[in-house]
């Protein structure tokens, strides 16, 4: 295939059950022929699939459950040689391609991601508290440099294949990864609000709090990913 046909960002969306959130994911992204999407699916048993078939611009990779290694083979399948890898049920705000090629165009920087907004599955407008909460949360891809995956994550595919892509571990998959971007350079957040849904904050509210400030410390003292992926599953 000639140069001049490959995409410039490939965008890799893990689903499982996605069907209420994909599409306004995938409208998000856009139409740009310098884009491709590659949704990698865990086996969803709702109509995500039947959702995505017959879209056009969008691969559809399958195999096992389990977002590490779901996030993996999208990235094996994709061709550009920028990735940004896109939770299913976050929207990307306008502008993000510009944004991110600018900021990966600087060598020093090897991840980049947004700030995060949350929207009401029941379109009620984020309290003052949740909007306190999320900016606190907001201060990890600041302060210790760990953004979370809802965030997006983007770089460069030489990047990704020097820390070897994702940990295929049941959770905290997004952690591992920021902390090795983090031991080889800058990680920059994007100006620019990626939305992501609240459903966990409306359905279980004290327990998302504290699920989202407590596991990357959990975590750090070897409580095992999947212990956390039980508690996470919980509150879904």
């Amino acid at each position: 295939m000639d140069s001049n046909d490959l995409p410039a960002v490939s965008v890799v969306i893990p689903t499982l059950n996605e069907a209420d959130t994909i599409g306004e994911c995938l409208a998000s992204v856009g139409e740009d022929r310098g884009v491709e999407v590659v949704v990698t699916d865990g086996g969803s048993t709702d109509r995500t699939l039947e959702m995505l078939a017959g879209l056009r611009g969008v691969r559809i990779v399958r195999g096992a459950a389990g977002r590490g290694q779901q996030l993996n083979r999208g990235a094996a399948a994709a061709r550009a040689p920028v990735l940004l890898f896109l939770h299913a049920d976050c929207r990307l705000p306008a502008g993000w391609r510009a944004a991110i090629e600018r900021e990966l165009g600087d060598s020093r920087t090897v991840l980049a991601c947004f700030r995060l907004r949350t929207e009401s599955e029941n379109g009620i407008p984020d309290s003052a508290l949740r909007r306190l909460w999320l900016r606190l949360l907001d201060l990890r891809s600041w302060t210790p440099r760990l953004p979370y995956g809802d965030q997006g994550f983007a770089l460069r595919r030489d990047t990704y294949e020097r820390i070897g892509g994702f940990p295929e571990i049941p959770l905290m998959e997004d952690v591992v990864l920021a902390r090795a971007c983090r031991a080889l350079g800058r990680i920059c957040r994007v100006p620019l609000d990626m939305s992501t849904t609240a459903r966990r904050f409306e359905r279980h509210p004290v327990r998302t709090r504290l699920m989202t400030a407590t596991f990357p410390w959990l975590f750090r003292f070897c409580v095992p990913p999947s212990k956390l992926a039980d508690w996470y599953r919980n509150v879904r």
